[in-house]
């Protein structure tokens, strides 16, 4: 006969080896060894199990760091940046949960209330989560009351194994669990009996599992969801007799009644319906997506699941980093891309009217044709004069008449003058090479003022349009300011170091919905739109069918990214829901869904609208009636002219003046020489 202290260890092992054999070897377990020896474990009476065990002494926990293979300094700042309160127990379990990845948790007697809260937070502060978790306590049914059992912990958590110790027969455990399933209403913390075991007999005396199947049918327990009204994502309608209800609401009120709609709604009653749950909206802080922190706390709809109030975050939330170290996400449910409605193009100003018919290229080759019509003139009429076999008396005038700067003369004033089709009466031209100079000259002015004619001809009676910022580039190259109503349009482009993007924040700004319904009426800015997977795009309410009249959207996103569920840590649905989002890809339901939802719920005119605006929305192209307003740049043009021509011909007058000044000084300077002799 062993002593007592032997035979409870003996039992212990024993009970030990057969759960971790037959349950907890597929992962690494994470073992929460009290002070208390009665809890002791000689794997001398049982086989060591095969899966990894990570072992935590509270006795001696401060010391264990120095004896760690990962330093926990880096993580430890990082959390303290977060403004989270840490103590030497959960740092250990969140480098467990880390580095090691445990899922697997036993905790004895006592410790059980300190680890429940331990383990909450570690499973945050961990970049490395896992949904398969499963919690085995252990203690003596004389040493612990089944009031410490009434946590949270225990309504939210499906793979938990209760051992308890018989008082009367120390060979006899009692496995127990908790209920999980059925309305929050009926107590799902409420423990149960699932079977016991025997140590002397090593056998359990019903051999149920002690991991029963929990989730695949809930039995109606409630999955609270944190959503606001975002078609056609989530779509809301509140009336007396809704089939749902708003927690927001009090249970007796009848305007919480609410019929729930939308695209990733419908995934999750899809996955209700599966799984026999029922969906509850709490909106009662969801009036943006906001953003949850690591310390336990949140704002907005992602703040609910932070601070339990909710278990699953939806409406268009999109993959962000900041939220996801906090809480979990589901895989991808579709893509988003963020675009801008922008001002439409403006007619382009009337003034700018002679230089609309060529693009800038054009007019570049014109000028170049220019050039070289000057330089080949100006050399050739240069040289006629050597050239020219005539008399010794003729070339001698000529030569002394001839000079660079009277040859550019002829030559500059002669192409202009075939270049608004006019010639140089004063000049007889009896040189044959200049002759063909002038021939080819006078041809190609002639091409290039018909193809002027001609489009300008087109222009004055169709009108002209600038560019829109309708891209990226032209966004930013405009400076043109944008703003939605939350930081989460540009939340994941903040960190984007590019310089195209830090310029597109710059003029980013944020307004609330009474802003954003005056600013819209003045055409002076851009605002964000949503781009969903399948063409349509999700419409805010100050962009109505009159201001979308005058904006265009743009051609290309902004950014985009995937749109997931937000969910709590370690929520023990989420495995389940992945493959409901898998099958709904894959069946196509995506895109149907997406075309009903939009068909049922949003505009189909300004769904319209915008596709058709990507392209053109320039409502007044066609002929119109020539007015005054089309002639203003070339009356600016003819009065550019005769400005500068009136001008030269002041300086042709002052040149003149002082010329018969300078000679009439030089007369009187050759009188006044001469009278002295």
């Amino acid at each position: 006969m062993l002593p007592a202290n032997l035979l409870n260890s003996f039992y212990w092992s024993r009970m030990f080896h057969v759960i971790m054999q037959n349950y907890l070897l597929s992962t690494t377990t994470c073992i929460i060894w009290p002070e208390n020896a009665d809890f002791s474990i000689s794997w001398q009476h049982a086989k060591p199990p095969d899966a990894a065990i990570i072992n935590i002494r509270l006795r001696d926990l401060k010391q264990s760091f120095a004896k760690d293979v990962v330093d926990f300094a880096a993580k430890r700042e990082e959390l303290l940046n977060d403004y989270v309160v840490l103590n030497p127990f959960v740092e250990k379990l969140t480098l467990s949960i880390e580095k090691s990845h445990c899922q697997n948790f036993i905790a004895f007697q006592l410790d059980i209330p300190t680890f429940i809260d331990a383990v909450i937070n570690a499973s945050r502060f961990s970049i490395w989560r896992s949904s398969n978790n499963k919690f085995l306590f252990v203690y003596n049914k004389d040493d612990l009351h089944d009031e410490l059992f009434e946590h949270r912990f225990f309504e939210d958590q499906s793979g938990i194994l209760i051992v308890e110790r018989s008082i009367t027969d120390p060979s006899i455990f009692d496995l127990k669990t908790n209920k999980f399933v059925g309305p929050r209403a009926e107590n799902p913390k409420q423990l149960y009996l699932l079977d016991q075991f025997s140590a002397e007999s090593n056998t359990f005396l019903q051999g149920n599992d002690l991991f029963p199947d929990k989730l695949s049918n809930l039995q109606g327990r409630e999955v609270i969801l944190a959503a606001f009204d975002y078609r056609p994502d989530v779509v809301l309608k509140y009336y007396p007799g809704a089939p749902s209800r708003d927690r927001a609401f009090a249970p007796n009120d009848t305007s919480g009644d609410v019929e729930m709609d939308g695209t990733e709604e419908r995934i999750l009653k899809t996955f209700c319906e599966k799984h026999n749950c029922s969906v509850d909206i709490d909106t009662s802080e969801a009036d943006d997506w906001g953003i949850a922190y690591r310390n336990m706390t949140g704002e907005a709809a992602l703040g609910m699941i932070a601070r339990g109030k909710a278990e699953v975050g939806m409406s268009a939330m999109y993959t962000w980093y900041a939220d996801y170290v906090a809480l979990d996400m589901s895989m991808y449910i579709g893509r988003s891309g963020i675009t801008c409605v922008v001002p439409a193009p403006k007619r382009l100003a009337s003034l700018w009217l002679p230089i609309e018919p060529f693009q800038p290229a054009l007019w570049a080759f014109v000028f170049v044709c220019l050039c070289v019509e000057i330089i080949a003139l100006l050399f050739i009429d240069h040289a006629r004069p050597i050239i020219i076999a005539l008399s010794e008396r003729m070339r001698a005038s000529e030569e002394k008449k001839n000079s660079w700067a009277r040859n550019f003369e002829y030559a500059f004033s002669t192409t202009m003058l075939l270049f608004v089709s006019q010639s140089n009466k004063g000049t007889m031209v009896n040189f044959t090479p200049l002759r063909l100079m002038l021939f080819a000259s006078f041809l190609n002015d002639i091409v290039i003022t018909s193809i002027y004619g001609g489009g300008l001809s087109s222009i004055l009676t169709v009108p002209s349009f600038g560019q829109a910022a309708d891209s990226v580039e032209r966004l930013y190259a405009f400076q043109l300011k944008w703003g939605a109503d939350s930081e989460a349009w540009v939340a994941a482009i903040r960190d984007d170091e590019s310089e195209i993007m830090k310029g597109l924040l710059r003029n980013f700004d944020i307004y609330s919905a009474e802003q954003l319904l005056v600013l819209a009426q003045t055409e002076e800015m851009g605002f964000t739109i949503e781009r969903l997977p399948f063409g349509h795009f999700a419409v805010q309410e100050h962009l109505t069918r009159s201001v979308l009249n005058k904006m265009k959207i743009m051609v290309e996103d902004i950014y985009f990214q995937y749109t997931v569920a937000f969910t709590a840590r370690m929520w023990p649905l989420l495995e389940g829901f992945n493959e409901m989002v898998v099958m709904w890809h894959s069946s196509g339901l995506d895109k149907f869904w997406e075309w009903r939802i939009v068909a049922d719920n949003l505009d189909g005119a300004i769904q319209k609208e915008l596709m058709a605006s990507q392209y053109s929305n320039l409502d007044d192209i066609g002929p119109v009636k020539l007015g005054m307003s089309n002639f203003v740049g070339m009356l600016l043009l003819w009065l550019l002219g005769i400005t500068c021509a009136f001008l030269a011909f002041l300086a042709e007058l002052l040149l003149d003046h002082m010329k018969r000044a300078k000679k009439v000084n030089e007369i009187d300077v050759i009188e006044i020489r001469e009278g002295s002799l």
